[in-house]
């Protein structure tokens, strides 16, 4: 059974991150199309260092926070299939709750961005969180449809990291969601 702030699905295991992850963060950070949403020209591609400092973050996250972003597996198998989750980040110099993905290209397209934000959603209404927000660069409209299936609306554009995104966000507070899909009924 998952505990409050860790989730599953029919499909997905959403697990807390461990320093023995390093190896799934650094095949799944460093891959040139997910870095490709995550760090496109003119930033420069993630290292190993900055690698090991995206787990250093979450595993903090997690103690400081008793949520953070999850490592996303298979329940069939175990596999690594991304990252997702919840996490708190500064969007225009304010905190804020967000509902970070990032799904391996042979994976993408299956649905696992979808499930892995409902269950996020899920975690965060449940844990008490007010309202949480996704980030995308305006023209990934892949995660865009993935914020707009689970309940999102487009609050606005914004420039986080010097590049213009989209905003989307939701209430929890008034959320009609449902416990995501465990394949057991």
């Amino acid at each position: 059974m998952p505990g409050q702030a860790s989730a599953e699905t029919a499909r997905i295991r959403c697990e807390r991150p461990r320093e023995e992850d390093a190896a799934g963060y650094s095949r799944l950070f460093r891959d040139p199309a997910v870095e490709r949403w995550l760090r496109p020209p003119p930033l420069e591609p993630l290292n190993s260092r900055d690698v090991t400092r995206i787990l250093e973050h979450d595993l903090l996250h997690w103690q400081h926070h008793r949520f953070g972003p999850w490592v996303l597996r298979s329940d069939a198998d175990g596999r690594l299939l991304g990252r997702g989750g919840l996490a708190w980040t500064r969007v225009e110099g304010r905190p804020m709750v967000e509902l970070p993905w990032s799904v391996l290209p042979g994976e993408q397209g299956c649905g696992f961005a979808t499930e892995a934000g409902t269950a996020a959603l899920a975690v965060g209404s449940r844990i008490g969180l007010k309202h949480v927000v996704s980030l995308a660069l305006v023209d990934n409209l892949a995660s865009r449809r993935v914020m707009e299936k689970i309940g999102l609306g487009l609050e606005r554009e914004v420039e986080h990291f010097g590049l213009p995104h989209v905003l989307y966000g939701i209430d929890l507070r008034v959320w009609r969601g449902r416990e995501p899909d465990r394949g057991d009924g």
